[in-house]
């Protein structure tokens, strides 16, 4: 399989060299090389960084399981390909369209003057989801995706997990347009605190002059989903919870559906009374249809 080039420079990201997981000391320390006072505080760039990149990585992950074997597994570039798959929205990708528009991801500023409020979460099927409570669900960029020797060493030549980080990158590329989306992604801890305004625009460049079309994780062909059409969605497909179920308990389901059920049975009512008019009536009480419709729906209600 040919090996793909990162989407960007080993020297863009330069500064994030500051991070205590990126300084001499430890690289030095870890290989045991002496370390004098001269050396003790200079900071590696990041191309020159060592190939373990554990301290990037989510301190555990879930497998899953609520039974059996421990369901947190230690942090692991296996574990990062779960952390950016979004495998549940390709698999009704044909449906998108119904839960959003085949466009980039409006920007963070057009998301707070809608009204939305940005809510962190680490599931990437989540990210860009919205929900009628003017809620934005967001993904923060992780450290990982930053660093040029991962996208090297364990990118290069997986081709699904390359798409599904370019895809994500690309999503950002959308959400931080202005120097004020910038601020706002900062403010929500969305990206990492030592990265630079120039240094963004600079990897927005390379991003966007890179190969897209053949190498972006179908998702990401949509930007923002409405919560509530893919909840639909997989209600069609057979799964009661949908995609995401909103309720800690049953009477918070209840109680929200309160409205819709009363309806449905003010409605019942009116047709099961209509119908026992007609059947009063010497027109339709002996009209055999209506009198098989009546029954028929008086024995389902």
């Amino acid at each position: 399989m040919a090996a793909w080039d990162p989407p960007f420079s080993e020297t863009v990201f330069r500064e994030l060299s500051d991070s205590s997981y990126f300084s001499s000391d430890r690289v030095e320390q870890a290989a045991g090389a002496d370390t004098t006072p001269s050396t003790h505080n200079r900071a590696l760039p990041l191309a020159q960084t060592p190939l373990s990149f554990e301290p990037l990585f989510p301190a555990s992950y879930r497998t899953g399981h609520d039974t059996g074997k421990p369901f947190i597994v230690s942090a692991s570039c296996t574990g990062a390909k779960t952390d950016l798959s979004v495998e549940k929205l390709n698999k009704i990708h044909g449906w998108l369209w119904l839960a959003g528009r085949p466009m980039p991801a409006r920007p963070l500023n057009y998301q707070q003057a809608s009204s939305r409020e940005i809510i962190l979460n680490e599931n990437a099927c989540m990210h860009l989801v919205w929900d009628v409570s003017r809620r934005i669900f967001l993904k923060p960029l992780p450290r990982y995706l930053l660093s040029h020797k991962f996208w090297q060493n364990n990118l290069a030549t997986d081709h699904e997990f390359y798409k599904s980080a370019f895809g994500f990158m690309l999503s950002y590329a959308a959400l931080i347009q202005y120097e004020s989306d910038f601020f706002i992604a900062k403010e929500k801890h969305l990206i990492p605190e030592n990265l630079t305004w120039e240094s963004w625009v600079d990897l927005v460049n390379q991003l966007l002059n890179s190969e897209v079309d053949s190498r972006v994780n179908i998702r990401y062909g949509y930007g923002e989903l409405r919560l509530s059409r893919l909840n639909k969605i997989l209600w069609m497909y057979g799964y009661f919870r949908g995609y995401s179920f909103r309720y800690q308990t049953y009477g918070e389901l209840l109680t929200a559906n309160l409205a819709l059920i009363a309806a449905a049975t003010v409605y019942i009512a009116l047709v099961l009374t209509a119908m026992q008019v007609g059947l009063a009536t010497p027109q339709l009480a002996d009209n055999d249809t209506f009198q098989r419709v009546s029954y028929g729906f008086a024995a389902k209600s």
